[in-house]
């Protein structure tokens, strides 16, 4: 499983099987597999959720698993001529072997049933805590069952308040002596630690920030600070994206802030007289802005604003292993931002470089210029 911030589903093998009356196993292997990658520490424990099989109905999947095994073991025996029986008996053992296959793919349904959960209430505890929870087996699929099982009992978070932002926030960042905090801080911690909540992804963030920028009652935001001064400050504007600069600012300390750096209102000065331009004390014209010689002359001009940036370019490698994974994660927290403006105009390109050292496969080749074909591939070569 790698370690990354994805949040992954974890099927549990038969030896590390759960039951209400003979846990230690199952929750053992939960801790470990949220401590370590392989021999390597994980670094992002809190994005993994376990279905574990039920004890007591093992026995029986084991059974109906090697009565499929042996049927298509026969089966493929009379297909490669390694036995020899009549027609009839031929049927009969397709028959048997789709029977078997049925019963099996139930009986994982029905034994594959536990959800195992670890978390932790406060930063302080020596361990987590690995909690069970019944899937119905009975009802809709697999995976739609797993969702419903997390949803209702919040062990995965899709949509989230601010007021549970600012909460967290208020409890576990924002100190006397520090009042803003790097958003993707807080999303890079809920990734490792389970005393934070699993969200289903980072967007679930963005969108809580979104809402909660927009009021004045959650947080300010700032895209840097320099000493005292906060770069890009707003307070009750909800235009914010999430990014590695973006900062969540305490909200009594941002109306302090805002407070500030309010401009003071403009002390109002003498009328302006008028009669065509005659100089106020009547001994002859008034100064003319035209030849600079006017009131106006010599002051400070508006600071020219920086041009915004029109184009962006980004690459990326993503591993072989993961591929889907990354392509999506890349869709989901690039492209999308990136079109979610009307006025922008959007080029992907995947580029794929594949080196065979011994030489492709015909198969391979045959396979992947089908696909390619039919992807609509408009460079598909091979050298």
């Amino acid at each position: 499983m790698p370690d990354d911030a994805s949040l992954r589903l974890v099927l549990l093998p038969p030896e590390f099987a759960y039951s209400r009356e003979d846990t230690p196993q199952a929750f053992d292997a939960v801790q470990d597999f949220i401590k370590n990658n392989g021999s390597k520490p994980r670094y992002r424990g809190n994005r993994l959720i376990f279905v574990a099989p039920d004890r007591p109905t093992l026995g029986r999947l084991k059974d109906t698993v090697r009565t499929a095994l042996a049927w298509t073991s026969i089966v493929d025996d009379v297909k490669e001529g390694r036995l020899n029986i009549d027609r009839l008996q031929e049927n009969q053992a397709k028959k048997e072997l789709e029977t078997a296959e049925a019963v099996a793919a139930r009986v994982v349904r029905d034994c594959f049933r536990w959800v195992l959960c670890p978390y932790m209430t406060t930063p302080t505890e020596q361990a987590p805590t690995v909690e069970a929870f019944p899937l119905n087996t009975s009802g809709s699929g697999f995976g739609p069952e797993v969702e419903r099982v997390c949803q209702e009992n919040e062990l995965v978070i899709e949509t989230w308040s601010p007021i549970h932002l600012r909460s967290k926030l208020q409890e576990l960042y924002w100190k006397d002596d520090k009042k803003s905090v790097p958003a993707m801080t807080f999303w890079e911690d809920s990734l490792r630690y389970l005393y934070l909540p699993r969200l289903k992804s980072r967007k679930v963030l963005e969108q809580a920030i979104i809402k909660g920028a927009g009021s004045r009652d959650f947080f300010g935001t700032a895209y840097g600070q320099s000493g005292e001064k906060y770069d890009g400050f707003k307070f009750g504007d909800s235009n914010v994206q999430l990014d590695d600069t973006l900062l969540l600012i305490e909200p009594e300390a941002a109306a302090k802030y805002e407070t500030s750096i309010a401009k003071p209102d403009p002390v109002p000065g003498p009328e302006p007289t008028t009669g065509g331009g005659q100089d106020p004390s009547g001994g002859g014209p008034g100064p003319d802005p035209a030849d600079g010689s006017g009131p106006d002359a010599g002051g400070d001009t508006p600071a020219p604003q920086p041009a915004k940036s029109k184009a962006f370019y980004g690459s990326i490698e993503i591993s072989p292993a993961t591929a889907k994974m990354g392509m999506v994660q890349v869709a989901d927290e690039i492209i999308n931002l990136l079109s979610s403006d009307p006025n922008a105009s959007l080029k992907v390109t995947v580029e794929i470089n594949a080196e065979f050292p011994e030489g492709a496969s015909d198969q391979i080749k045959r396979a992947i210029s089908e696909n390619a074909t039919s992807l609509g591939f408009s460079t598909k070569s091979w050298e």
